[in-house]
Parts: C-alpha cells; sequence; structure tokens
C-alpha cells in the first residue's frame, strides 16, 4: 500500500522541516541584535536563517532516516506512527549501509513529488522503492512476522 509509505514520508519530512524552520527562526534571533550593533553585514539577515534551515533540515533527514531507524528496530517517527519498519529481505535487521543506501537513493524515489517512488512500489513484486532495492530491504507492517515474497510488505 503506498498510501501509508506516502503519509510516512511526508511526516518524517515535516519532523525534518519543522526542527530545520525552528533552527532557522533561532538563528535569525542571533542575527538581529548584531546586525543592530553592526557587527555583520545587513544580508546576514537573509542568509543566516536560510543556510541554518538547509544545514540542519538535511542533517535531521540523515538521522531520521539513518541514524534512527539504525537505534530503534528499523523505525523512523513516521513509521511509528504508520505501524511499519524496514527489514532486510532475509527478515532481519538492516545494517547502517543499508540505511545510507535507502537515504540516498530517496533523492532519485522523490522525482516528479515521489512518483517515482510510487511507481517502483506499485510495480515491484515486494513493493520496494528504489532504495530499498539497492539496499535488499523491505518496509513490513511493525509487529507483522515477514518472509521473502510475504504480501504484506510495503516496501
Amino acid at each position: 500500500m503506498a498510501g501509508r509509505r506516502v503519509v510516512q514520508v511526508v511526516l518524517d519530512q515535516a519532523l525534518a522541516m519543522g526542527l530545520g524552520m525552528l533552527a532557522a527562526l533561532a538563528a535569525g534571533l542571533v542575527v538581529i541584535p548584531l546586525l543592530r550593533w553592526g557587527l555583520v553585514p545587513p544580508k546576514t539577515i537573509l542568509w543566516a536563517p536560510a543556510i541554518t534551515f538547509f544545514a540542519v533540515d538535511y542533517a535531521c533527514d540523515a538521522a531520521i532516516h539513518i541514524w534512527v531507524p539504525l537505534r530503534r528496530g528499523g523505525v523512523t517517527p513516521g513509521m511509528l506512527v504508520m505501524g511499519l519498519r524496514v527489514e532486510t529481505l532475509r527478515g532481519g535487521r538492516p545494517k547502517a549501509r543499508a540505511y545510507l543506501f535507502r537515504w540516498l537513493l530517496m533523492t532519485v524515489d522523490g522525482l516528479l513529488f515521489g512518483l517515482v517512488a510510487v511507481v517502483s512500489i506499485v510495480v515491484t513484486a515486494r513493493r520496494q522503492r528504489l532504495g530499498d532495492l539497492v539496499a535488499r530491504t523491505v518496509v513490513v507492517r511493525a509487529g507483522v512476522e515477514h518472509r521473502s515474497g510475504s504480501p504484506r510488505t510495503f516496501g
């Protein structure tokens, strides 16, 4: 079911972006007095929050998709809400490299507003997106035992 995966990705991205926005707001609040005191150039009020947002969003996205599932049994915050988890094709826990591949290939899967991932999930037997195919992982419902090729996979 691609719908669960779409909601899961939206939740994870919203978390990363929300933290990025909070950090950007904090950066802007720090820059304002520095600007008034003449310690930074005027353009800093535009660039400091923007750079902070992108840096924090990127770091949070990496943490949410690599570090958190590695430490929490294959579950991102969005997967926790949607009742999903990542497993290897044999039903074991993926290693850090698998999570890294999955995260890096989200760039390709996200093309055309995620259409590449949705099509991949719909047409593959195990409902895998490209990142899952390369990492040799599958997304399953949490609490359900997985066997290779099980119809309960959510790619």
